[in-house]
């Protein structure tokens, strides 16, 4: 539980009404016994409304859910058949993105981001690719839908690859009205608590590729065939269970709501940084709808995050975060694996060290947000001795 007063980084809503209807639901699933899918073929009841919800929402064919965010990347991979093969994934993301690509049997190739947006750089994911390449991995870094996406797209065509979204951080997120996760080949969601919405763990898989669907519904379920029940590929157990999709269900009925608010915050929070000096916020272009997962802002050189986060913690209960910092490249298991020696993608180290995200979340109150904020100006003013703007 949270101490009084202290304002999170980020945490699930849920509503009175929700958790009514939550429990009913609840209520009714533990009474009829089927809490998961029990034989192939059998698709429960809530995960299939869940799916089929979620598909018609992001504008896809097919929505595949499964046991967690990263089994909807690691699953298309399969499909992709990348055993010994690359991918190409930003170094700024949560390990579990490249590291999917070495369950599936795949060599992550990791590419750096262009500072504007702290998204994969389409010209050095150009640059890194060789007749080993299979495909490249966009990521949705903090709910902003990369804006070069088209781009990426057409180097994926023009050289014969996949294009996979992870958007575990942009459910809602759109891009010239298109929805994220709809935009390549094949887009993978995380409902992490954390996330914009959640079914406490879990994940789904969109694409408009039937094959693929096919695919992963016999991954998730050992491998099994939906129609016979027989085993006709290696697979996991990876279902999403009942009272899971009842949850995602309840949650994507309020996404619009979700997305609105957050948007509504970051607004609050760009309107109060043009009055501290030191801290800027990422662009974003207005052909963009950003969900907003977490608000990430740049601090100018001089100023220490770590301090920073540990004076907003210490003297003000403000708990702020980061993406990603140390990167993928520069984290210890990765330096051993592939002799990563830092200085390899200048971009990453040189910005996403003086990023720090402010919390976002759509319970965040006015006054929270002007504390936050004042925390900021005073603990700047603190770290660099420099006058602020009043």
């Amino acid at each position: 539980m949270p101490e009084k007063n202290e304002t999170l980084s980020s945490r699930p809503f849920f509503d009175e009404v929700s958790i009514e209807s939550i429990l009913k639901d609840v209520k009714e699933i533990l009474r009829s016994g089927l809490l998961a899918e029990s034989s192939p073929g059998s698709r429960s009841p809530n995960v299939k409304k869940f799916e089929e919800m979620f598909a018609e929402y992001v504008g896809t064919k097919e929505a595949i859910a499964v046991s967690c965010g990263t089994a909807a990347i690691e699953i298309p991979l399969r499909y992709f058949d990348i055993k010994g093969k690359e991918v190409i994934v930003p170094t700024n993301t949560f390990i579990a993105s490249a590291n999917a690509v070495l369950y599936a049997g795949g060599k992550p190739v990791l590419a750096d981001i262009k500072r504007e947006t702290l998204c994969i750089d389409p010209d050095d994911a150009q640059s890194r690719i060789t007749s080993k390449t299979r495909g490249i991995m966009v990521v949705h870094i903090a709910g902003l839908v990369c804006p070069e996406i088209h781009e990426i797209r057409e180097i994926c065509e023009d050289h014969g690859l996949f294009l996979i979204e992870d958007a575990a951080h942009a459910h809602g997120a759109t891009i010239d009205g298109k929805k994220a996760g709809s935009l390549g080949d094949v887009g993978s969601f995380s409902f992490f608590p954390t996330k914009v919405m959640t079914t406490c763990e879990g994940g789904m898989i969109t694409t408009d590729d039937k094959d693929l669907a096919r695919m992963a519904r016999r991954m998730r379920n050992h491998g099994r065939d939906e129609k016979t029940g027989l085993v006709v590929t290696l697979g996991y157990n990876w279902l999403m269970d009942e009272i899971g999709a009842v949850i995602g269900i309840h949650q994507l009925e309020q996404l619009e709501k979700f997305v609105q608010k957050r948007n509504a915050i970051a607004k609050k929070y760009d309107r109060g940084l043009q009055e501290i000096e030191g801290v800027e916020p990422v662009f974003t272009p207005s052909n963009i709808r950003h969900s907003y997962y977490k608000y990430p802002v740049y601090l100018d050189e001089g100023i220490d995050p770590s301090r920073l986060a540990q004076f907003l913690k210490s003297e003000h209960s403000i708990n702020i975060g980061n993406i990603y910092y140390p990167p993928c490249h520069l984290q210890p298991l990765y330096k051993e694996m592939f002799g990563y020696m830092g200085g390899e993608l200048p971009v990453s180290e040189q910005v996403l060290e003086r990023v720090i995200t402010l919390p976002m979340h759509v319970q965040i109150t006015d006054s929270e947000i002007n504390r936050v904020l004042k925390g900021l100006k005073t603990g700047i003013h603190k770290l660099i001795g420099n006058p602020v703007k009043i």
